[in-house]
């Protein structure tokens, strides 16, 4: 197998060495399928993560099920009764953020009807994420690991309409807080379920929301470590780059586990000028490692061999 390899240099400003070791696993939509797309999740354990972390698109609520809380809540027991998945979740601390098909219709925003009920059920599913439901009302939470900052944010709760916001102004003056609590990190991670820096207008990218894009890039470019976006939501996985106001941004996409592979239209291919390498048009996981001076960057097949690794040297 031919294995993409890149190595990129970069400097945080104001970096300290890294108090501890971190590594974890990542992906995201993971509709139940077949016995062997689930493998996958024995692979993800046989790295032995610091922890999962799910990046959106967790299960899938079909027609119907969205509209009635004890059939959600049954969605989900069934998506983990999957073997090799209740076997690595047993196995293996979680962490989560959602995505539209697991907060309740395709493409669902702040209208939803039940999406206190959805947060609630989310909120009772993935019990090692440190949500603030009762404080904030949505699903946004924040980790501290060592020198690492953590932070998930909330994609749905706040969505407008198209063009609008996804985030809301609650949601990033609280980023704007928590980056100035943890001043000294010298990474943070970022994890949201719609691409950041890719600037193809399609899909739920924030692209589409330029406003909002470009205030979450302006509060993120103050802080002074190294921002790394987490997304998932494409179909497909890719490493991004770019620069904005004098300040590197790296957005790593880990997309799909389980469900369809959609690779990107030659459009999209044209458009985004951010991506780095080749994208991953297959099922896939993805292992981040942070060490004192590095961060690797690692996509796993669903067998559990490497398809493509990146090495920021820190």
């Amino acid at each position: 197998m031919k294995v993409q390899a890149f190595i990129l240099a970069f400097t945080l400003a104001g970096t300290s060495a890294y108090a501890q070791e971190l590594t974890f696993a990542m992906g995201s939509c993971a509709e139940l399928s077949d016995l062997e797309s689930e493998l996958i999740f024995t692979q993800i354990e046989a790295k032995k993560p610091d922890f999962f972390f799910w990046l959106g698109d967790n299960t899938y609520y079909t027609n119907g099920e969205w509209n009635d809380s004890i059939r959600m809540a049954e969605n989900w027991r069934r998506r983990h009764a999957s073997p090799p998945l209740a076997h690595m979740m047993q196995n293996t601390s979680q962490r989560a953020i959602w995505d539209d098909h697991d907060f309740g219709p395709n493409d669902a925003d702040s209208t939803y009807a039940l999406k206190g009920v959805s947060a609630k059920i989310f909120s009772s599913v993935f019990k090692d994420t440190p949500f603030s439901l009762a404080e904030f009302g949505d699903l946004r939470w924040q980790e501290r690991r060592g020198s690492v900052l953590i932070i998930g944010l909330d994609d749905r709760t706040h969505r407008g309409p198209l063009g609008t916001q996804v985030l809301g102004i609650g949601q990033l003056d609280w980023i704007s807080d928590v980056l100035m609590a943890n001043y000294d990190a010298p990474l943070v991670f970022v994890a949201i379920g719609s691409q950041v820096l890719n600037q193809y207008e399609a899909f739920e990218n924030m692209a589409r929301y330029p406003d909002e894009r470009l205030e979450l890039l302006k509060r993120c470019a103050q802080f002074p470590g190294q921002v790394v976006f987490l997304t998932g939501d494409r179909h497909h996985g890719e490493i991004e780059e770019a620069t904005f106001e004098g300040k590197r941004f790296i957005e790593v996409c880990s997309s799909p586990l389980t469900s369809k592979v959609f690779a990107p239209s030659s459009l999209e291919a044209s458009a985004n000028t951010t991506i780095r390498g080749n994208p991953v048009n297959q099922k896939h996981f993805t292992v981040i490692n942070v060490s004192e001076k590095k961060l690797d960057i690692e996509y796993f097949s669903s067998k559990g061999e490497t398809i493509v690794n990146a090495s920021y040297e820190l």
